[in-house]
Formats: structure tokens, sequence, C-alpha cells
């Protein structure tokens, strides 16, 4: 394995700072050439490293992060296709799978309802079409929402032992997040065309709330990874308080508007772009949009907020695996 650096002649000063090149990998772990190659590519980067903490320039540590995203892009995307590949190469059913957890949530609720166990409300279109949008936008939030926990996880030995941008993890996660929501949303299109959904022109304003909802499911999953990766206690919490924010978020019934039920609406996160994104792809119109901005407008700074917090826990985090 070969590897190149530079170091600079010290002062006498203990936070002088060191100038190194990234280590060059010859090979990947799993024996992937084309990874491999991108990431000997992307290590050539060269870099400082100083006994300063980056925190305390906030605006050259937001810097350090885009700067990993643009360095980044091409390992993503060739670990985007590896992922992929590998997700449906051996299994039967094969893209099925993206499309089986909705039709499954969907085909349960709708049954529950005709057995009148719930009441949805005035939905405005067919119930089976108002479950079925609100199950594909539900689970895209979680996907995110769990996605930065389940990328450390699953490449801890590439982050162990390598050197590279670790924000191209975050872009295959969000990746894969965004291509399996949208080999679900084409499942719309037959639902329209059987319960006969007029289609209006703020479904061309939809994707700005979906991607809204996805950002902010992500930026909180990355708030919760470091401690998440540390005590397995969170990811098993995690698993019980799903189901329940499920019932709590308006996916299977209208939104409630009497107090304190609309409070729902404001404390939970998953509920304003996910409301916004629902009646701008079925009915044309909205009540949430003050909400749903609100909520789009907040994604942004936590979201910096978060990758902060993803970028100085990860040397803490690689200490913790190696150790």
């Amino acid at each position: 394995m070969g590897t190149e650096f530079e170091k600079s002649k010290p002062n006498g000063e203990d936070e002088q700072p060191i100038t190194v090149a990234r280590r060059i990998p010859e090979t990947s772990e799993d024996g992937n050439s084309e990874v491999a190659e991108t990431l000997g590519h992307t290590s050539r980067a060269v870099i400082t490293y100083s006994a300063q903490s980056s925190i305390r320039n906030p605006v050259q540590l937001i810097r350090d992060i885009a700067m990993d995203f643009w360095l980044g892009r091409e390992l993503a995307w060739r670990l985007f296709l590896r992922n992929i590949r590998g997700l449906y190469r051996q299994t039967l059913l094969g893209l099925f799978w993206a499309f089986l957890p909705p039709i499954a949530n969907t085909a349960i609720w709708i049954f529950l309802r005709q057995a009148n166990v719930f009441s949805m409300g005035d939905t405005q279109v067919d119930g089976t079409v108002y479950i079925l949008t609100g199950m594909i936008l539900w689970q895209a939030f979680i996907d995110a929402f769990q996605m930065p926990l389940a990328m450390l996880n699953k490449n801890r030995n590439l982050i162990s032992k390598l050197n590279f941008p670790r924000e191209s993890l975050l872009l295959v996660g969000i990746g894969e997040v965004l291509f399996d929501l949208l080999i679900r949303l084409l499942l719309l299109i037959p639902a329209f065309l059987i319960f006969q959904v007029t289609v209006h022109a703020s479904i061309l304003y939809a994707p700005i709330a979906i991607l809204g909802l996805v950002l902010l499911g992500a930026a909180l999953g990355l708030l919760l990874m470091p401690i998440g990766s540390l005590y397995q206690d969170v990811g098993r919490f995690i698993s019980m308080v799903l189901p329940f924010w499920m019932i709590i978020t308006p996916i299977i019934y209208v939104p409630l508007t009497t107090f304190p039920g609309s409070l729902l609406n404001w404390v939970n996160p998953a509920s304003p772009l996910l409301l916004l994104a629902r009646d701008w792809l079925l009915l044309g119109t909205t009540s949430h949009f003050a909400t749903g901005l609100i909520f789009g407008a907040a994604a942004i700074p936590i979201l910096l907020i978060a990758l902060v917090v993803y970028r100085i826990s990860i040397p803490v985090l690689i200490e913790r695996m190696t150790a």
C-alpha cells in the first residue's frame, strides 16, 4: 500500500500545522477495482492538520465540508452504483422489494379502515391513494432519518482503514434514499389512473417539499448518529419509537385542526413537509404552506449544524473503532 506525504518543519510550537497527502490505497476491501481506483484519485488531495480545534473557525469548517463533498462526489457515485447493483442482484423479486413496504402498509390500513377500526375524515381523494401517498413520503423520511447511522455501521472497515472524504458516504446514503423514493413514486401513476385522481399544476412544486422532508430527516439522523454509534440502545429505542411516531403523523387520517391535536403539526418534525408534499401531489391546494415553509427553512441550518457535528465526531468514532 503506497503512501505519499509532505511534512512541514516545526518551529518549536506545539500547534504547528502539518500538511500531508491522503493515503492512497492500492485495493479496496471487497476487491472492487473501480472503487479502489476512485479512492486513489480522491486521496491525492493534500490536506493540513492542526492541533487547533476546527470549530474555532466555523466559516473555514463549512468550506472544508463543502470541499470534501465536492472531492468525494466521484467516490460516492461509484459506491452508489455498487450498492444498488448488490442490493437487488441476489433477490428473486428484484426492485419489487422497493415497492413492497408502502403497498403492504397501505393494504393493512385500508383493511382496518373498512373494518371501521378508525376514521380517516374527509380526504377529498380516494382513501387508498391518500394513505399510499402518505406511506411513500413517510418511508422516505424514515429512510433518511436512519441513513447516517446505517451508513456508518455498514462502512466501518472502510472508514477505519482508509482516509477519504467521509462526506461521500452521506452522498451515497442520500442517493439511495432518493432512488428508492423515485421507484415508489411510480406507484402513484397507476393509482392516479385507477382511482381517477385529478392531476394539478401544484404537482410540480411537490419535489421541493419532498426534498426538504428528506434533508430534514437526514439532518435529524446525523444529530443522533454519534451517540447512536457508541450505544446500541439508541438504535433499539428508535425501533421502538417509530411505530408510535408513524401513528401520530397524519398519514392514515387527515390532520387534526383543533387543539390540542393541532399541536402535532408543529411538534412533529415529519408532519408539516409531509402534509405539504401530499397536498401538492393530490389536492392542488394546501392549508399547510406556512408550517411547511417554516420547517423547510429550518431544515437548512439544522442540516448545517448536523454536518458540523458529523465532521467533528468522525475522528472520535474512528478512534473508538480502531481501539
